[in-house]
């Protein structure tokens, strides 16, 4: 089966999820540069760390929300509730200037925005076959990196004149998602109740060597993942570069993702994924050595191309990877789960990574190199090889 033939077998609310999460990705502003205003604020580097670990943590506890009301009340109005919710939390956020209320107001604004994620993925699973998730996975990161691509190119700009203007595009987005979401998507499935409970999911969680591999990967990669939009946006700005720039090299990740991932997917079908994804982990993470020798504009440039190389390597398949691995009356709960390891690792990038920078810049992109080879040797040794689907 062609490409274009699995493209057009795709149902038609999943082409309306994909639409929205566009808007919504798009207006994905204040997260890049949250660093940044928050020490414009007037609070130091290290006391960013702490609102950034603030907004980790409550991106930690929406794993849990998140996974338990999608599986029990519907993917749809969990989605509603992220998406209403988060809008609220970012005005707020948009209007505090302490360290301290930041950090409270950005615990919140992970919480419910980030309550979006189970459902979100568990949806992209109920409405395709298995046969159709790699295809369906890899269409929704080409709409998601697509609003990335365009979204902190226009931030850049804005945030050299209004900040508060990021604050008002993030939010009016996030409504604009979620009126779509309860206007022309389904609910999705559910689970009954004596059966929706964490408990219960715990128990075969716990039983997955290869979901739980997975995880303990995430965990590492999503330090290195944060460090792109908090220390290396931080490390931009005191190397003396105009702050546009930083949204146009970080726009370079989508527009490359959406130009390259299909076709590299293409490329890498014949091997196997627990490989590609070991060697997309090592890509990401290693780039930021580059930053070890130069702090220029091409540094900075190269130093996103090999990151950019490396998630696509890493990405284009780690989700429909994951779905193989959970039950089906489990998908928000495991989706949830899984969420738990990102917001971990966030929560001890925008914790440690920070100080740790404070201390040393080199000291950061070691660590995180060290973090690439540490979870391409947990997927390789404890991970379960799916065969591979092309697209």
């Amino acid at each position: 089966m062609t490409a274009l033939v699995q493209l057009r077998a795709l149902p038609r609310p999943f082409w309306v999820l994909v639409a929205a999460t566009f808007v919504n990705r798009f207006g994905l502003f204040v997260i890049p540069f949250l660093t940044v205003f928050v020490t414009r604020q007037g609070n130091t580097a290290a006391q960013a760390g702490w609102c950034l670990a603030a907004y980790s943590i409550g991106s930690f506890c929406a794993g849990g929300v998140g996974g338990f009301l999608s599986d029990r009340l519907s993917r749809k109005i969990t989605l509603a509730i992220a998406s209403f919710g988060g809008a609220i939390c970012m005005m707020i956020l948009s209007q505090t200037v302490t360290w301290q209320s930041l950090a409270i107001a950005a615990f919140f604004t992970g919480l419910l925005t980030d309550t979006a994620h189970a459902p979100l993925t568990a949806l992209v699973q109920d409405l395709t076959t298995p046969e159709q998730r790699v295809t369906a996975f890899a269409v929704q990161r080409f709409a998601v990196n697509l609003g990335w691509s365009i979204g902190p190119a226009v931030a850049g700009w804005l945030a050299e004149t209004s900040f508060f203007g990021l604050f008002i595009v993030d939010a009016v987005t996030s409504v604009v998602f979620g009126i779509v979401v309860l206007v022309a998507l389904p609910h999705g499935n559910r689970t009954q109740r004596h059966l929706a409970g964490w408990g219960y999911a715990w128990q075969s969680i716990r039983r997955n060597r290869p979901f739980l591999a997975l995880f303990f990967a995430c965990i590492c990669v999503s330090w290195f993942f944060r460090q792109s939009t908090t220390t290396y946006v931080l490390h931009f700005e005191t190397s003396g570069h105009p702050l546009h720039w930083s949204g146009i090299i970080l726009a370079l990740n989508g527009l490359m993702i959406c130009a390259l991932e299909i076709p590299l997917t293409f490329l890498t079908t014949r091997f196997p994924i627990r490989r590609i994804l070991a060697l997309g982990y090592i890509g990401m993470a290693s780039s930021y050595l580059i930053l070890l020798a130069d702090d220029s504009l091409r540094a900075f440039t190269l130093t996103m191309v090999v990151f950019t190389l490396g998630e696509m390597c890493a990405f284009s398949r780690q989700q429909a990877y994951a779905a193989s691995l959970a039950p089906e009356d489990m998908r928000g709960r495991y989706s949830g789960f899984l969420g738990f390891a990102w917001s971990g690792g966030s929560i001890l990038a925008g914790l440690l990574s920070l100080q740790l920078y404070h201390l040393s810049p080199a000291a950061v992109w070691i660590t995180t190199a060290a973090l690439g080879l540490i979870a391409a040797t947990a997927i390789l040794v404890w991970g379960r090889e799916e065969p591979t689907t092309p697209l």
